[in-house]
C-alpha cells in the first residue's frame, strides 16, 4: 500500500476519496527490563519507532476496511499520557488510484499487477517526510 505525506500521487489518479483513516501506537512509561529510574535514550527511541511502526499497522488496516489502496495526506500526532506512556497516532485520506499509462490516461488495474509498495526511491519502510503536527479543532 503506498502511504505518502503529500496529497497526491505522482503517477497515480486518484479515483475515489474513501474517508479519513487513522491508527495509533503505545510506547510504555518503561522499557522492558529496565527499573525504576533508569533512563536509556537509545531505548526510548526504539520504543517511540516502534509505536510509529505499529500506528502504520493500523492506519494501513483501517484504509484497507474502507476500500483503499493509498493513503495521501499521512500525518504523525503524538502526546504523552497518564503515568509516563506515549502515544503516537497516524492519520490521513485513504484513496483508491489508479496508475497513469505513459501518456498521462489511466490505466485499468488488474488483479494480476499488485499496487507498488512504495514510491519511486522510497523505501519501505517508513513513509519520507514524516512530520510530527498537533490537531485542533474549532467549532
Amino acid at each position: 500500500m503506498l502511504i505518502v505525506t503529500t496529497d497526491s500521487l505522482p503517477g497515480y489518479e486518484i479515483r475515489q476519496v474513501c474517508g479519513a483513516v487513522s491508527g495509533a501506537g503505545v510506547q510504555p512509561a518503561q522499557a522492558p527490563g529496565m527499573s525504576s529510574g533508569q533512563f536509556h535514550a537509545g531505548q526510548v527511541g526504539h520504543g517511540l519507532g516502534v509505536a510509529r511502526r505499529e500506528a502504520i499497522e493500523r492506519l494501513k488496516a483501517d484504509a484497507q476496511r474502507l476500500g483503499g489502496n493509498a493513503v495521501v495526506g499521512m500525518r504523525f500526532d503524538n502526546g504523552a499520557l497518564a503515568g509516563g506512556a506515549h502515544e503516537v497516532c497516524a492519520y490521513g485520506t485513504a484513496v483508491r488510484v489508479e496508475p497513469l499509462s505513459a501518456d498521462g490516461r489511466p490505466r485499468q488495474e488488474s488483479s494480476s499487477q499488485p499496487m507498488p509498495s512504495a514510491m519511486p526511491g522510497q523505501s519501505s519502510g517508513m513513509p519520507m517526510g514524516a512530520r510530527n503536527l498537533t490537531v485542533s479543532y474549532e467549532r
